[in-house]
């Protein structure tokens, strides 16, 4: 009988005669369904359970969903009175400044032709 394999990035079921098996030196074995999945693990060090398109990150993702629900079910038996925010403060504005006149420029000292 042949071995049921998974990709060992995306985590997808691999047909028997189909598929890569890629081996490091420290003699770890990585199976990958497609070059897409090999790119993304090897050549690009993509972390599965951060991309979307993987089994592994929907798993992730249904797990998270199942604890805010449980979490949820829970809460409305121990639900306190919301509590109310404190009424703003009127926010003071400054008396707006009276610009004093613009000083005049002093012109610049006309300079004198020398003569010799």
């Amino acid at each position: 009988m042949v071995e049921k394999r998974n990709c060992s990035f995306c985590g997808h079921a691999i047909e028997p005669g189909t598929g890569k098996i890629y081996v490091r030196k420290d003699g770890s074995v990585f199976n990958f369904c497609s070059n897409k999945c090999q790119k993304n693990n090897i050549g690009l060090g993509r972390v599965s359970r951060r991309t979307k398109w993987t089994v592994r990150y929907g798993e992730l993702k249904a797990s998270a969903l199942n604890r805010e629900k449980e979490g949820q079910d829970e809460a409305p038996a121990e639900k306190e009175a919301p509590k109310k925010a404190a009424p703003k403060k009127p926010v003071k504005k400054a008396p707006a400044k009276t610009e004093a006149p613009a000083k005049p420029k002093k012109a610049a000292p006309k300079k004198e032709a020398k003569t010799e």
